[in-house]
């Protein structure tokens, strides 16, 4: 049975049973009244009183069906003018699934309506703008990959094929550039292996409750041999209180090696890189990171956290970054409950702020 006599027989159930009980209570009433205002004709006139009973049952009755036949009427225009609207925006919505399922994410429905209806296709909508950044997200990504793994796989090839043909020399210095390319591809597969379980969810943190202050000196320390061999000053500041932050050891640890390994690849020789530990508002902490690089183009500076994003795409490729660690740090920071941003000015620097509860949830 279609929607339109679905809708129909909804409004015409409740409406017969209303008519009947109708009929059946203003029969009663009009001869009860009738026979209350008539005592002495019906002592009279007996026969009278029945015909007058009976004239009133058949003008109520009249009265009840042309009501029931004008109800009727209404109920078929009004389940008709509904079920058309609500047929046609179904329709719709059924074509554009079927859109969707053969790959085309573009289909959108459109609705004015404010009701019900309208919420459901603007949830539709909302679902196909999202599936069809998905699936940018995946052609970019395995485009992005295709170009990664291109480049060093191709290098490794030139080097055999000169190897083979002896036009490049068989001395260590071949064999250090071939394993060097090869060190691009085993770093490009871990790193996209890595972003692959955060965001999937595969590695849950395990937050506690952690002085930050301390967990800050152990991770510059590790790193401070990459800036003394750069060039590059390292300090610390923070207050005489240190804050706490609730968060997974590891994953902060992580973070926190990302981001100043970032800040050292776009630092210059002399340049400086500052992390703060600070309080922040709501019970929060603040670690930030800044350094005295070249910066971050405005244009730029809403992609830095995706995936394979360079801004500096030459120099990242010398620098053997697969523009995946920040993307990482995001994620990471994200499932402890944080959030990350970047501030730059051109020609002065970046400064990455991580900000994370500074206490177990209530």
């Amino acid at each position: 049975m279609s929607l339109r006599w679905r809708l129909f027989l909804l409004y015409l159930l409740p409406l017969a049973a209303m008519t009947l009980v109708l009929l059946v209570s203003l029969r009663n009433i009009a001869i009860s009244a009738a026979n209350a205002h008539m005592p002495d004709m019906a002592s009279m006139m007996p026969g009278m009183v029945g015909d007058i009973e009976e004239a009133i049952a058949v003008g109520v009755t009249q009265a009840v069906f042309i009501g029931l036949g004008l109800g009727i009427l209404v109920a078929i225009t009004a389940s008709f003018l509904v079920s058309d609207r609500l047929s046609h925006t179904f329709v719709r919505l059924s074509r554009a699934s079927r859109v969707i399922a053969a790959g085309r994410y573009d289909e959108r429905i459109d609705y004015t309506g404010g009701d019900e209806i309208g919420e459901l296709v603007g949830a539709f909508n909302e679902m196909a703008e999202r599936l069809e950044e998905t699936e940018s997200l995946r052609r970019e990504l395995l485009a992005t990959i295709s170009h990664e793994l291109r480049t060093p796989l191709s290098n490794i090839q030139g080097y055999m094929e000169g190897l083979m043909d002896g036009v490049v020399p068989e001395d260590p210095a071949t064999y250090q550039l071939v394993h060097r390319e090869a060190g691009r591809l085993a770093r490009l597969v871990h790193d996209v292996e890595r972003l692959s379980r955060v965001e999937a969810g595969l590695e849950p943190p395990k937050p506690n409750l952690l002085p930050a202050g301390p967990l800050v000196s152990e991770v510059i320390e590790r790193i401070r041999p990459l800036f003394h061999e750069q060039g590059v000053a390292l300090d610390k500041r923070e207050p005489e209180g240190t804050p706490m932050v609730w968060a997974d050891e590891d994953k902060l640890v992580q973070v926190l090696l990302s981001l100043l390994d970032n800040a050292v690849k776009h630092t210059p020789k002399s340049g400086r890189v500052t992390v703060t530990v600070e309080e922040g508002a709501n019970n929060t902490t603040l670690l930030r990171i800044a350094d005295t690089g070249v910066g971050i183009p405005a244009e730029d500076l809403p992609h830095v956290f995706e995936r394979f994003y360079r801004v500096d795409k030459s120099r990242s490729r010398v620098g053997g970054g697969t523009g995946i660690g920040l993307a990482v740090a995001r994620s990471l920071v994200e499932q402890m409950g944080g959030t990350i941003s970047a501030t730059s000015t051109l020609g002065e620097g970046a400064t990455f702020v991580v900000e994370l509860p500074g206490g177990p949830p209530e």
